[in-house]
Formats: C-alpha cells, structure tokens, sequence
C-alpha cells in the first residue's frame, strides 16, 4: 500500500469512529469521606464531704449546718468535675451567699452571712460582684485560672475517672459571720442557702478567651 493509500485509510477509519460514537477518552474519578464525631461538655459539681454529714434529723440539712452561733464554721467543698472524655472545658463558679438585713437602733450595716477562702486557683469576676441587698443575697463569680486567663480543665481519662478542677473554698469550709448580732439575721426560724453553680464551655473556637467575655456568653 503506497502512502496516499494509507493515508486515505486512516482518514477512513477516523470517520468510522466519528460516525459511529465511538471515540472514547480515558478519564477517572475519585471520592474521599471525611469522618468526625462530634464532642461535648459534661461537667457536674459535687460536695462529697458535705454530703458525708450527718443528718440524724433526715431533714436534708446535716446537724453540723443546724442552730450555727457566730463564727462557728462547717464543711462546704464544692468541686467541678470534667465528666467528659471528648473535650476539655473552661469552668466557672457563682455562689450566692444570703445576706443580713438593716436595723436602724443600732445601726448595722446588710453584710453577707457567711465568709469564705477562695482557693488560689480561683480568680473572683469582680465586674460580675453583686453586692448585699436589705434581706438579700450576695453574689460573686469565680473562674478557673488566675492572672486574667482561664486555666484548662482536661478531659476526663475514661467514663469512670472525671477531671476535677481544686476545690473552690480553702479548708473546705464557710463560716458564720462572727460579729453577727440577733438583729441581724433576717427571719431566723428560716434557713439559710448558699448556692453554688457551677458552668463549663468548650475551650475551641471561642471567639475571645478573656474570661469576663467568656462568662458573658453563658448570658
């Protein structure tokens, strides 16, 4: 076959597959999955030696927190715990004091009932302080870290060992108010509260860690 035969063949043949749809391309495709699971914050707060009082009158107020004088103290250990095994969290802590009220004859000042050591760890919000109103409460807000910056609570090893931030009160206690006068305490037949709450939040992609920005998002 001389080269115009060959030629004219080939162009032939081209025409066929053109023709026919028969032109083919090799071509590939493929396909990745990304897999994540979504984490959590689980945090709880306990008082374990506070729940160990006794309570021999089983009105759910142990007999070391009953008929208290002046200046006697008794056992409050609140700890925030990280129950969960995904994330790390930033804690906070409000507590709620009750306050005295006002006489006029003699005058005495609405002062909180009950005073406390706050553990160094434990920076108090002073911004977020509420202070003592007549019959009222005080209120005050500590976060977990010290100089203006939030101290990681890690994540718990497994489902049975959490991660416990120090406990918030040194020596585990609170003490009546030792100058305390019987004028002073609002209804006395009533009890008394102190409240204690504790909050977590995620550590990752806040927009600002500063730790008054971070109280506020739990508004």
């Amino acid at each position: 076959m001389n080269k115009k035969k060959t030629i004219l063949a080939a162009v032939v043949l081209l025409l066929v597959f053109v023709v026919g749809g028969a032109i083919a391309y090799f071509t590939d495709t493929a396909t990745k999955t990304n897999t994540f699971t979504i984490g959590n914050v689980d945090i709880d707060l306990v008082e374990t030696a506070w729940d160990a009082l006794a309570d021999t009158n089983d009105n759910d107020i142990p007999d070391a927190a009953e008929d208290m004088m002046p200046g006697e103290f008794v056992t409050k250990d609140p700890v925030i715990r990280n129950l969960s095994t995904k994330n790390p969290a930033y804690v906070f802590a409000k507590v709620e004091v009750p306050c005295s009220k006002t006489v006029s004859t003699p005058s005495l000042p609405t002062t909180e009932l009950f005073t406390y050591t706050v553990n160094s760890a434990w920076t108090e919000l002073t911004g977020e302080a509420v202070a003592c109103t007549d019959s009222g409460t005080a209120t005050h807000v500590y976060y977990y870290g010290t100089g203006g910056t939030l101290t990681e609570l890690a994540k718990a090893t497994n489902d049975s060992t959490p991660t416990a931030a120090p406990a918030l009160f040194v020596d585990n206690k609170v003490t009546l108010l030792g100058t305390l006068s019987s004028e002073q305490i609002p209804n006395p037949t009533a009890a008394k509260n102190i409240v204690v709450t504790g909050y977590g939040i995620q550590t990752e992609g806040l927009a600002s860690t500063a730790p008054a920005t971070v109280w506020g998002y739990f508004a």
